[in-house]
């Protein structure tokens, strides 16, 4: 192993063909869904080799490989345990060259027919698909690319979908002299993102020219910027397109949002009136189509806004899969037909066949009375953590134990770093997975294990 690699187990059986999953370990147990349906489809024994930049005290059970180059150059600096996070981009060109991943994968072309690489986010620096007999299991890339570009999105889907009043500037001079003649009429704010931004990185609000500059630093152009609206839920949906024509709705959840524009959770379902939650349905449908003409195809999610007299006004599209995905899979499966498709079956056969198959339900209600919600504990500076929590059940056994008593409250707090470790500014504690039946449940929940994660951590050693 090189000094980049901080973990490696991985046993392979002759009897059984892999596929490699990419991306944080915040995603690891989807691939449970991916192995089921791939067993299912093809008849033939299936499972997974995750690769992940996560540097923790322990993992997971199964084939896995650890790589983080930046973590290791940390702690040479420092003397201590560095966990730190990689972006995506950077980790996925690591992936593609390096040499442990290289041998792994000629191995496993050597042995079976197709190597799939699953992707929680579509990338361009994901080159592995350049070796014989290996793909790419997520959208394709450049599609991917142009509808997470926030400048592109508002173009296209304006005329389509209610937007907030917005203005695209191409230099800081066009900025300052459009945001002049906005502030008296904009008087809630002006909402400033960057072609590409996500859970609160890279947009900001400010409500004057001095509030604007100093956030904006060096941060260059284009820059979207739209009228903040004041609202009272922050919705988002959950969606598989196959094609031009059909879409699927996953869910709805009501996102947990910190300082106004930071995500840090979800909780479902939605408290929104029904009325509004098909509305949201319907505006995701004619998204997803209008994504499904331009080529994309697999799993993504729309957010959006609603105001205190119910109007919907659309906020992002996230060409990906949502942080949210785990848990709308675990609640789908307890809530439809043993036989019904995993989110996860749908974005394969979408990828594969462009198509879902006949029959294909959607979650029309909440029969076993199902509450759930998450809380991902991202730190803002670097921090010292002191003290461990106890390794947690399975996330699919929480669902299942709440949906077998029909009542109950439980949580789990995952991907816990684990004790002696120097945390940088922006990775993550860990996150807190709460199900109940109720909503007051589940909020119980998600504040214990909150509180348990901040009791981990202080900011001197």
């Amino acid at each position: 192993m090189t000094e980049d690699v901080f973990y490696k187990k991985i046993s392979l059986k002759d009897d059984t063909d892999y596929f490699l999953y990419v991306g944080e370990i915040k995603a690891y147990y989807l691939n449970e869904f991916l192995r089921e349906a791939l067993r299912k489809i093809h008849g033939k024994k299936v499972d997974f080799i995750a690769i992940v930049p996560d540097v923790l005290e322990r993992y997971p059970q199964g084939n896995l490989l650890v790589i983080n180059p930046e973590a290791s150059r940390l702690s040479r600096e420092t003397g201590a345990r560095v966990s730190c996070r990689l972006p995506g981009r950077t980790f996925a060109s690591i992936v593609s060259h390096h040499p442990a991943v290289i041998e792994l994968v000629e191995t496993l072309a050597e042995s079976q027919e197709k190597v799939w690489i699953s992707m929680f986010h579509a990338l361009a620096e994901m080159t592995l698909d350049r070796l014989p007999g290996v793909g790419i299991l997520a959208p394709d890339s450049r599609v991917a690319d142009r509808w997470n570009n926030k400048l592109y999105m508002y173009k296209t889907l304006q005329g389509h979908l209610p937007l907030p009043e917005f203005v695209l500037c191409g230099s800081r001079d066009e900025l300052l002299e459009k945001t002049r003649r906005l502030w008296d009429t904009w008087r809630d704010g002006i909402f400033l993102s960057l072609e590409y931004s996500a859970a609160g990185i890279f947009s900001f609000i400010a409500r004057d020219e001095a509030e604007l500059l100093e956030k904006l630093g060096d941060w260059s152009p284009p820059y979207l910027i739209s009228r903040f609206v004041p609202h009272t839920h922050d919705p988002t949906v959950l969606a598989v397109v196959a094609n031009e024509r059909d879409v699927y709705i996953g869910g709805i959840a009501d996102q947990r949002m910190e300082q106004l524009n930071k995500f840090r959770g979800s909780t479902a379902p939605s408290v929104l009136p029904r009325e509004i939650q098909e509305t949201l349905k319907n505006l995701t449908r004619k998204v997803g189509r209008l994504m499904g003409a331009s080529g994309y195809r697999g799993i993504f999610g729309c957010d959006y806004i609603v105001k205190e007299n119910g109007e919907v006004l659309f906020v992002e599209v996230n060409a990906r899969k949502q942080g949210t995905t785990m848990e709308m899979c675990c609640h789908l499966e307890l809530s439809l037909d043993e036989d019904a498709p995993s989110l996860a079956e749908l974005e394969y056969l979408a990828l594969t066949q462009g198509a879902f198959p006949a029959g294909l339900k959607e979650m029309e209600d909440n029969p076993n009375g199902i509450h759930w919600g998450t809380y991902n504990f991202k730190v803002e500076e670097d921090v010292f953590v002191h003290a461990d929590l106890p390794w947690p059940d399975h996330e699919r056994n929480i669902f299942r134990e709440v949906a077998r008593n029909g009542t109950g409250a439980t949580h789990i707090v995952v991907e816990h770093i684990g004790k002696d470790f120097l945390l940088k500014a922006g990775a993550f504690l860990g996150r807190v997975i709460a199900v109940a039946d109720s909503r007051e449940g589940v909020f119980e929940g998600l504040s214990e294990g909150e509180t348990a994660l901040a009791a981990t951590i202080r900011r001197e050693r």
